[in-house]
């Protein structure tokens, strides 16, 4: 599993998802226009209060490398699909003839549910990816990023603090879980001995590090 997804893509593939299903079922909204109309505002709403439960997570907003974080444990079972099959397009096969298996049995019905559904998606994804788009053109790209506490090797390296105990010029050497390591500035720029890092990459026994904002390195 990839372990950082963009929101960005995630939501427009899902908008996409929904806005086909509803030109699917285009030929019923007429007869229910009341799921059409259901659907729309809730997922407008919906969509507003995702957002907001999203930007309160978003993590890293102040540093100059991996900026623009929201970690997670894992995805939603549909982000989750999307990111498996962005990993592994063969899986789109079964995914696929599944999905397609549903949106058939629902044009079958031609129920109120179905279009109450749709609606509900293009909507609350709709708002959502005006939010995403609107966050990023001022920020910068948004990610999905998988928590590396439960990472073994290397990965679980990253984003770690240590300590400068050689001056990095740019390469020197790093205190890290009670270890010395071979660490390099990403950026760079030398860091002074002293200062505290975080690791940002590792290939093999070197770590790649960038310092801690002022207001964090002094604490």
């Amino acid at each position: 599993m990839v372990r950082q997804v963009r929101v960005r893509r995630n939501v427009l593939a899902l908008l996409l998802l929904c806005a086909g299903g509803l030109w699917l079922l285009r030929a019923h909204l007429e007869t229910h226009p009341d799921a059409l109309f259901l659907g729309l505002s809730s997922g407008a709403l919906y969509g507003v209060g995702r957002w907001w439960a999203l930007r309160r997570r978003i993590a890293r907003r102040n540093r100059r490398f991996e900026r623009n974080k929201i970690f997670v444990h894992a995805l939603t079972w549909g982000e989750g699909l999307l990111a498996a099959v962005a990993y592994n397009p063969l899986l789109l096969l079964p995914l696929g003839g599944l999905g397609a298996a549903g949106l058939l049995l629902a044009l079958r019905a031609a129920s109120w549910g179905a279009i109450a559904a749709a609606s509900f998606g293009l909507a609350a994804m709709g708002v959502l990816a005006g939010c995403v788009i609107g966050y990023e053109k001022r920020h910068g790209p948004l990610y999905y990023q998988y928590r590396s506490e439960a990472w073994s090797g290397a990965e679980g390296l990253l984003y770690q603090e240590g300590r400068v105990v050689e001056p990095l010029l740019p390469a020197g050497k790093v205190s890290l879980q009670g270890a010395l390591w071979n660490a390099v500035s990403l950026s760079g720029e030398p860091i002074a001995a002293g200062e505290r890092v975080e690791v940002l990459a590792v290939e093999r026994l070197t770590l790649y590090v960038d310092r801690l904002p002022p207001e964090e390195n002094n604490a």
